[in-house]
């Protein structure tokens, strides 16, 4: 039982095979401008980018608001390499903070860090140990389960500090139940990802959402290799390949017409996960705020009385009967190449990265599926903690 896999129906098939059979199948097509629209219309927002990854939306958000080596920009500690990496491409620096219980961004530590360690001066936010501009906050929305930002968001707009949303896992997600909240909607920037293994996917690819004009230009100009003139091949600045081509958008605009379906039956396996492990002392299921609404994308457990070896025990006993599992992202302050930057108080992130395991969540395994992973997830438990 995998931990989530691409669905592909016949649906999609025949999406994919009308692009190929009209041989218009490159960035320019007018069928990656109608996966644009209907994005922008499944996350209420005025402006779409259909690009090539996630990485290459975080990468362009991050250029499109002005990061470069005089900048600093503030992640979260548990989330993929891809939320920090294109920060160092602009030559800037991150600043790691912890994670709440959620497994989001711990918001007031960033408000209490932006109060005590920075200034406000000349119209930006510096920080006072380092004198570098703090330009944009990531907000990454963890396996789909939504970051509330509000109070952040208020600071953040006085203060002049953009926030980019990691919207990765979080497509169908909603920061609060009212539906115009879709998780990368209500920064200035969000980032979505339609990996192999993400609710919906167009093979390889993701997006960029946004309701700022400017914004939205700036990112379809960038991508589209900077060009000024398309017939004389002038380009003014340095672009990017980074759009998506119309076969991959072929297979989003199929996909997303299942998304509600998909995200109905990942509710039910959460939900048979929750039902099963409710009475369990020592084994927890990550939860999510309640005035959310989360897509259900990935389900963790949490092992109160693991170590980091023991809960690597579990995976491969679990493994043993055809169960996948993986640990949670490694923390950003644990990668060799990050460990020199400024990063505080990370302590959540490093315990749920150690005695924590992602778990079958895919649309396709049923709730006696979930009743027999839950099974044997108890009983290797109660053999490796008794070792």
């Amino acid at each position: 039982m995998k931990l989530s896999v691409p669905h592909i129906d016949k649906n999609d098939i025949k999406s994919v095979n009308n692009v190929l059979k009209s041989e218009w199948i490159s960035t320019s097509s007018k069928t990656v401008n109608t996966f644009e629209s209907k994005l922008s219309f499944f996350c209420k927002t005025k402006y779409s980018v259909a690009l090539n990854s996630g990485t290459s939306a975080i990468h362009l958000g991050l250029k499109v608001l002005g990061v470069d080596k005089n900048s600093e920009v503030i992640v979260p500690s548990l989330t993929f390499i891809a939320t920090v990496n294109p920060i160092l491409y602009l030559g800037a620096k991150p600043i790691i903070f912890d994670v709440d219980c959620y497994h989001n961004l711990k918001v007031n530590d960033v408000i209490n860090f932006i109060k005590k360690k920075t200034e406000f001066k000349n119209n930006n936010t510096i920080n006072k140990k380092t004198k570098k501009i703090i330009k944009v906050i990531i907000i990454t929305h963890m396996w789909g389960r939504a970051c509330n930002f509000s109070k952040l968001k208020e600071i953040c707009k006085k203060r002049k500090i953009f926030i980019i949303e990691d919207a990765a896992e979080a497509l169908g997600s909603y920061v609060t139940r009212d539906k115009n909240n879709h998780c990368g909607a209500i920064g200035d920037i969000g980032c979505l990802s339609f990996n192999a293994n993400k609710i919906i996917t167009t093979g390889s690819g993701g997006a960029i959402i946004t309701n700022n004009k400017k914004f939205y230009l700036r990112a379809q100009y960038l991508a589209n290799q900077a060009k000024d003139d398309t017939f004389n091949y002038i380009h003014n600045e340095c672009g990017y390949n980074y759009k998506m081509n119309s076969i991959c958008a072929a297979l989003g605009i199929s996909q997303l017409k299942r998304l509600k379906k998909k995200i109905a039956q990942r509710k039910k396996i959460y939900n048979r996960y929750l039902l099963n492990f409710k009475k369990s002392k020592n084994i927890e299921l990550l939860s999510f705020d309640k005035k959310s609404k989360t897509n259900y994308w990935m389900n963790i457990l949490f092992f109160k009385k693991l170590n980091f070896q023991k809960t690597y025990d579990l995976s491969l006993s679990l493994a043993k009967k055809k169960i996948e599992t993986r640990r949670l992202w490694r923390p950003l302050n644990l990668q060799l190449h990050l460990k020199k930057f400024e990063k505080f108080n990370v302590k959540n992130a490093i315990k749920f990265y150690q005695n924590s395991l992602c778990v079958p969540s895919d649309d396709n395994i049923s709730e006696s599926d979930v009743d027999k992973i839950s099974k044997y997830i108890k009983k290797f438990y109660e053999i490796i903690i008794n070792k």
